[in-house]
């Protein structure tokens, strides 16, 4: 099992169009000293950057959105575009998209892919500041791309689902998604979720540090809407916070198998905190070697449960499951050990999103964790203690009087 990268910068290099374009020329003239042979060249060149990319934009890094630009800009700072869709487009690997603070209306459909050294990033440029709704539309954000990161976006609509994954190698990170009402009338051959990893033949998707809730009616129990739903192998679900979904707050299911989920709250869903397993399409598929650790599960219906198709290599470790109605932990063939079930004591406990869900220094979930197949960062970024054991749930408890880490996040 792949660990998830260590958030490093790492600098982009690159030639410019322009140094590219001279050192062509001057290959060209002095080998062959004819004019229509540079032309040759020159056109040979543009071709295989439009074959390896397909943008007329490579070699450009950097493009910026605004509510108040023109899609008819260049794309720069002082130009930018004014929607997503156009720079979605437009942006091939390599690229940053950076989207400034105001609200974006319609249904972002990203098709391009980014490759493992050279990602597609769309980055909100102040966190939550850009708004994205979606009005008659399935979804609000849909990627059929690989290699791509979303960013501190809050993303909300009226339809089934809020992000709808369909890529590999996909990092969904930092977002608020929230107030997709789903509602059964529309979605239910399908139901909804707020972040949704959809394609079973994907890898390697991850969803870090998102806070998602009031996605469908919370008040009605046995619904297809879930807050983040995983139907693919490997991945990691971390640091996130989930509340308030008609279903469960993280449900595994279809291709899900080993995949990492630590260091979550889930409070408030109402069929039940996390359910791992496996079943109905594509067939054939086992959930095993999962772990499931440092989370906090309370007052949901159900606690932590295995359903469907499961293996005997899926662990729970060290996760606090209190007041979920129909019990804690329920395993088919999974093994938990070290569960705590009692009260994680927060600075301010509110069960409508409000609260403080920071730990007191009395709560029972401070040093109660493990490193194994957890975040080494909290939801804010800031790292955890290697002198003494993990924090149970997204926000460690050393870092209550730390200043919180600057935006954006420092991502490999």
């Amino acid at each position: 099992m792949r660990a998830y990268p260590p958030l490093s910068v790492k600098t982009v290099q690159s030639l410019s169009c322009k140094s590219r374009e001279r050192l062509t020329f001057l290959n060209c003239a002095s080998k062959l000293g004819k004019l229509v042979l540079f032309s040759w060249c020159l056109l040979a060149m543009s071709s295989r950057q439009l074959l390896a990319t397909g943008s007329s934009n490579t070699g450009k890094l950097h493009f910026y959105v605004s509510s108040q630009g023109n899609d008819a800009n260049d794309g720069s700072a002082r130009q930018p575009w004014r929607t997503m869709q156009h720079a979605a487009t437009a942006a091939g690997p390599g690229a940053t998209v950076h989207v400034a603070p105001g609200s974006y209306s319609g249904q972002i459909l990203t098709r391009s892919s980014g490759t493992a050294q050279s990602r597609i990033r769309f980055l909100s440029e102040v966190k939550w500041g850009a708004k994205l709704k979606s009005i008659n539309a399935y979804s609000t954000w849909r990627t059929i791309g690989n290699y791509l990161d979303i960013i501190g976006f809050d993303i909300s609509g009226d339809g089934c689902l809020g992000i709808l994954n369909e890529g590999a190698h996909v990092r969904l990170i930092a977002n608020h998604v929230h107030d997709i009402p789903a509602s059964p009338a529309r979605c239910r051959e399908n139901g909804g979720a707020g972040i949704d990893n959809a394609e079973f033949s994907a890898t390697d998707n991850d969803v870090v540090g998102n806070v998602v809730h009031d996605i469908g009616d919370y008040k009605a129990t046995g619904s297809l809407v879930h807050g983040i739903y995983h139907s693919n192998s490997g991945g990691h679900i971390w640091n996130n916070v989930v509340y308030r979904t008609a279903g469960w707050g993280i449900h595994l299911w279809h291709a899900a198998t080993d995949v990492q989920i630590a260091n979550n709250l889930l409070f408030n869903n109402a069929a039940g905190g996390i359910l791992v397993g496996a079943g109905d399409s594509p067939g054939g598929v086992i959930n095993d070697r999962t772990v499931v650790t440092n989370n906090i599960v309370i007052y949901n219906k159900f606690g932590i449960r295995e359903y469907g198709r499961t293996g005997r290599e899926n662990h729970y470790l060290n996760n606090l499951v209190y007041g979920n109605t129909a019990g804690a932990i329920q395993l088919l063939t999974g093994l938990a050990s070290r569960t705590l079930e009692l009260d994680p004591r927060f600075v301010n406990f509110q069960p409508d999103g409000t609260g403080d869900y920071r730990l007191s220094a009395s709560s029972p979930a401070v040093s109660a964790g493990t490193n194994t197949a957890a975040p080494s960062e909290d939801i804010n970024g800031l790292q955890r203690s290697y002198a003494r054991p993990h924090d149970l749930g997204p926000y460690a408890w050393s870092s209550q009087s730390q200043p919180v880490s600057p935006w954006p996040p420092a991502l490999p």
